[in-house]
């Protein structure tokens, strides 16, 4: 019989105690920040705030758990969504920028066209690029039915590419000059000695048949020499189309002939656009 009995004594202290705190609220109410229980109030205040804090540090970051809890799949979902923007920007940059670089070689297509004054030419498009160790071709997307025929030349913007080497109604391949079977004739630029340019796959192309005696300099132009010898032989490739620029020379004064090499104009891995030369080269 006990815990009814204490029951009965805690729910009295409890409403004496609030039945205090009433009647002393409204004392202190009436009577202002002047009344005799303004100091234990502000003694009480001080005590408690302290108290307060302590228990404000400890329950909010909890509060605060429990709140992103609630908010975690919204956040997740606000994250998907900002990263799939995000995505989307990086590919319209990417574009805008591969389109920009097009735009730019197909300018540059026009202005060589135009270079190459009364000489029919006509644009296509790179489909194909398929260099390996046996063959260093690529294919184009013109062909028989667009007036494609053999050894006909294709350029590039940056220069001289190779020459056709098949042809079907839709498209032809294009056999590089950086192939080993490639010979095209070239001309040094500054002292208009001629020579053989010849392909080496993967490494520079070499220039041969130039006299030991000829000056030649690292970073000097070759472009190619148009020729034409009625009844023997002529040249595949317009004048002047630029091959590429020395890059080594190696003279043997027991050699007739300097060894040159020459780096490409072209950058045949991400050729898209070229120009195919319709008549004959010579020039």
């Amino acid at each position: 019989m006990a815990l009814p009995s204490r029951a009965r004594s805690a729910r009295l202290l409890v409403v004496t105690l609030v039945s205090v705190s009433l009647v002393t609220i409204t004392i202190d109410y009436r009577q202002g920040d002047t009344g005799p229980l303004a100091a234990i109030g502000n003694t009480a205040l001080t005590v408690i705030s302290p108290l307060q804090e302590a228990v404000s540090k400890v329950t909010k970051p909890v509060g605060n758990f429990f709140s992103t809890l609630v908010r975690l799949p919204s956040i997740r979902n606000d994250n998907r969504e900002l990263r799939a923007r995000v995505d989307e920007l990086e590919s319209e940059i990417a574009t805008s920028s591969h389109d920009s670089a097009r735009l730019a070689e197909l300018e540059a297509l026009l202005g060589l066209r135009e270079s190459l004054d009364d000489i029919p030419t006509t644009g296509a498009l790179v489909i194909a690029n398929g260099p390996s160790n046996f063959e260093w071709t690529i294919t184009i997307d013109r062909g028989s039915s667009d007036g494609i025929a053999l050894d006909m030349p294709v350029v590039a913007a940056a220069g001289l590419v190779g020459r056709v080497t098949r042809v079907t109604s839709a498209s032809s391949v294009v056999q590089l000059i950086i192939d080993p079977d490639s010979f095209v004739a070239g001309r040094l630029d500054v002292s208009r000695t001629t020579g053989l340019v010849s392909g080496e796959g993967e490494n520079d192309l070499r220039m041969s048949v130039v006299s030991a005696e000829t000056e030649v300099v690292p970073g000097e132009q070759v472009v190619t020499a148009g020729y034409k010898i009625p009844g023997i032989a002529e040249s595949v490739f317009p004048s002047g189309i630029l091959i590429g620029s020395v890059s080594r020379v190696l003279s043997d004064e027991a050699e007739l002939e300097k060894f040159i090499t020459i780096r490409p104009a072209v950058d045949f891995s991400s050729l898209d656009a070229v120009l195919v030369v319709l008549s004959d080269g010579s020039g």
